[in-house]
């Protein structure tokens, strides 16, 4: 500012070539701003909320469809389970709420090249032939007990202890 000139409250000098409706208070917008704060946050809000939609719809597809054997486990890990171990087959029918198309993983799984071990960690005893020649296990249809890759989506059983 040159010296001797006077000076606004906001700094600028009295006769700068500036319109004083021009000038505002700090950290307030100009009058022709107020317009775009309201639409750039009437914009943000509406991101937000179809963010949040898009999560729903994910995780909401995510259960439908299934997970991996690792998602599985953790799912029924977070609910105080695991995946479900089946002690014999014959006792099968009382794990499943329903009847129908079987395609569930249970807690076996295998590191290539190991022996089978439930998923709490202690060594499957072969009570049952497991089919296939992948990781992790799987109820299929005719209540078999299959393996396929753990990284396959499937929906799996849970069992709590009682």
């Amino acid at each position: 500012m040159p010296e001797g000139a006077e000076a606004n409250p906001s700094g600028q000098p009295l006769n700068s070539s500036m319109k004083m409706e021009d000038v505002g208070e700090p950290d307030v917008p100009a009058k022709g701003n107020l317009k775009k704060a309201a639409v750039s946050e009437g914009r943000a809000v509406f991101i937000a909320i179809v963010v949040v939609l898009v999560v729903i719809i994910i995780t909401a597809l995510a259960a439908a469809l299934g997970g991996n054997w690792t998602y599985s486990r953790s799912f029924c890990s977070s609910h105080a389970a695991s995946l479900a171990g089946i002690d014999n087959l014959q006792k099968l029918d009382s794990l499943l709420p329903y009847k129908g198309k079987l395609d569930h993983w249970i807690g076996l799984w295998k590191d290539a090249g190991q022996v089978w071990k439930w998923a709490n960690g202690t060594e499957f005893d072969h009570r049952f032939e497991i089919q296939g020649g992948a990781d992790c296990a799987y109820l299929d249809e005719d209540l078999t007990v299959s393996s396929s890759s753990c990284s396959s989506l499937r929906k799996w059983i849970c069992s709590k202890p009682v």
